[in-house]
């Protein structure tokens, strides 16, 4: 009982929404300076989602981890291994920018961003999130923010192991196996991990539920490999390799709702490689890195052959980005960061093309001590060539003042721009492409206040010249990819509250999100509620047992002109997961959950399918 309740309030402190100066400054993230520094020290907007966490919620996949925190909300097109969009303070999935260990997941060759779908989350050491325009650090595609998956990596001397299997509902099935070895000079940790099911109907018809109609499956295969040599004290070699292998049935089109339901041919595979390796050299006041890292997608899909296509589509497509990186500290207070790379996007099958970005950025972070108590400046700005768009300037300033007389209370500030660029589907696709395009660019800040476990902040972010698909044949459905006049307006807040009862062995985490959207006409954007909020409970008053909750409210959402009925809202729904561990020694772990405990009946999207109440149990064994 006594580790698991450690545990949880550790996660529950790691935002810096709601931790005491002590503990953010034991606290280290890479993610807001591409730089190792102390979450105090973070002027950004931060959160931090553990292992822990991941562990005791029973999350499967990046999605359900994210959509429980303020900012987030999502759409899926059925169960598992269906296309997922996840909404950061209502930005678009393409526009936040998910890595992982640093290396880039959005895909190139998709309008759609990063395939949340397939991030299994067993092997996760710990997510970082990083809201609001990120653009003066990473580049291109950090609009909304950047989402960081940073793996497992041997922890200790010698050699360890763990297994961790799940059985339930829809015969879902998850299993794998973490192995480490530790010495002196090297590490190497490996991680081999399944989930598989047999899942519910991607699409239903006439009010009927998923499970009326044909099952599609889905399966993953995600592989991880992590090297690290120290040549000497100051010098270390590091490798990183991560394989997904992923299958889906799906429900492709069909005028008749039912047969779309009972598809027997929509079928979609992807392959996925990002790897990388760089070299790092530190000294007293400063740290040096090279590297050269990999991104390659192989996607097919398939469906049912018509007079405009055979039914087989190819999506092959890579980033290669190699750079450089120094930090260095004049003083205690004073550290200065500078960085180049460069990047080649590729789209290959029948588009054929590439583009490359070459940039460079500068980054300063001070502490000023002040009688009242010890402000934060942070400054960033980014310099981006590209050989196809327009080179760009970006930015990000930020400042974080805590308070001498109580070390739980800060207040907090940003301001910065972004772009997002076209892909090479949207430039050049025959059919939708527009080679006109332009990136679209964002200013965005935020501002707020911590105290004792409280937050508050409010966001506000424009973008100007977004990239949406219009269609202009409704009866052909023809359209393409445009710049749309004006600008979109993305803002609202979030309240959050975590904390815990001691005496009653309780421990709690409130938010609430309100976000209010308007597009360039000033119409609200789609499939983004305006009130959602979450609340957990975990109870640790029975020796080695955990038992929790987790209540997610999704208020009224605007349809898409492309959904069924779109002039009717998305009614607001509350759904319940309840989750039951069990510590049999320190190193077997037993666990029950239920998933959508009170058998809701929702939609997502109009005419796809959402579960039933699902029951899982399953184990986490330490070998060593």
């Amino acid at each position: 009982m006594k580790h698991l309740h450690i545990s949880l309030l550790t996660a529950l402190s790691l935002s810096h929404l709601a931790a005491s100066q002590t503990t953010l400054e034991k606290i280290i993230v890479t993610t807001p300076n591409k730089t190792a520094q102390s979450l105090h020290n973070v002027t950004a907007n931060i959160d931090v989602i553990t292992a822990d966490e991941i562990q005791e919620r029973g999350y499967r996949v990046l999605s359900d981890a994210l959509q429980t925190h303020p900012g987030f909300s999502f759409s899926r097109n059925g169960g598992l291994g269906q296309t997922t969009s996840i909404y950061l303070r209502g930005f678009s999935t393409n526009r936040t920018l998910v890595l992982i260990n640093g290396v880039r997941y959005n895909d190139p060759t998709s309008p759609s961003g990063a395939q949340y779908e397939h991030l299994q989350l067993q092997n996760v050491a710990r997510i970082e999130i990083v809201k609001g325009p990120q653009s003066g650090i990473w580049g291109a595609d950090a609009s909304g923010g950047v989402i960081n998956i940073i793996t497992k990596d041997a922890q200790k001397n010698g050699a360890t192991a763990s297994i961790h299997a799940e059985y339930g509902s829809y015969n879902t099935q998850t299993y794998g196996i973490f192995t480490a070895l530790k010495t002196d000079k090297f590490d190497l940790s490996l991680n081999l991990d399944r989930l598989s099911s047999d899942g519910f109907s991607a699409k239903t018809a006439d009010g009927k539920k998923a499970t009326d109609f044909e099952d599609d499956e889905y399966s993953n295969n995600s592989y991880d490999l992590k090297l690290g040599y120290n040549i000497t004290d100051h010098d270390q070699l590091n490798g990183f390799y991560r394989y997904i292998d992923a299958d889906t049935d799906f429900d492709g089109f069909d005028m008749n709702a039912t047969k779309a339901a009972n598809d027997p041919i929509a079928h979609s595979t992807s392959k996925e490689k990002f790897y990388g390796t760089n070299y790092r050299h530190s000294g007293e006041n400063y740290s040096a890195k090279l590297y050269y890292q990999r991104s390659d997608f192989q996607r097919t899909s398939k469906v049912a052959p018509s007079a405009y296509s055979n039914g087989i589509s190819h999506f092959d497509g890579s980033i290669d980005e190699s750079g450089a990186t120094l930090d260095y500290r004049l003083s205690p207070d004073l550290a200065l960061g500078a960085g180049l790379d460069l990047k080649k996007f590729k789209h290959k099958n029948k588009i054929n093309n590439d583009f490359t970005n070459k940039g460079i950025y500068l980054s300063v972070n001070d502490t000023v001590h002040e009688e009242i108590g010890d402000s934060i400046l942070s400054a960033v700005v980014r310099y981006d060539n590209f050989d196809k768009f327009d080179n760009k300037t970006t930015y990000r300033l930020g400042f974080k003042h805590y308070s001498k007389d109580d070390a739980q209370l800060s207040y907090f500030a940003n301001y910065g721009t972004g772009y997002n660029t076209p892909t090479l589907y949207q430039l050049y696709d025959a059919m939708t492409g527009n080679k006109a395009l332009k990136p679209e660019t964002t200013k965005g800040f935020d501002l707020g206040f911590n105290y004792h476990g409280f937050n508050a902040t409010y966001f506000q972010n424009k973008i100007t010249g977004m990239i949406d698909y219009l269609m202009t044949d409704p009866i052909t459905y023809k359209g393409a990819y445009y710049n749309l006049g004006g600008k979109s307006t993305l803002k609202g807040y979030e309240l959050s509250y975590k904390g815990s009862a001691t005496d009653l062995n309780l421990a709690y985490n409130l938010n609430y999100t309100y976000l209010k959207t308007k597009d360039q006409n000033g119409k609200e954007l789609p499939r983004r509620p305006k009130n959602s909020a979450n609340l957990s409970l975990d109870y640790y008053g029975i020796p080695q047992t955990h038992l929790g909750t987790l209540i997610s409210y999704t208020g009224k959402r605007k349809k898409s002109p492309y959904d069924a009925n779109p002039t009717k809202d998305y009614k607001s729904y509350t759904l319940v997961d309840l989750i039951a561990g069990y510590d049999v020694s320190p190193a077997l772990h037993l666990y029950t959950k239920v998933e959508n405990a009170l058998d809701k009946k929702y939609e997502n999207i109009t005419g796809y399918g959402v579960s039933e109440r699902a029951y899982y149990v399953g184990f986490d064994y330490k070998i060593k």
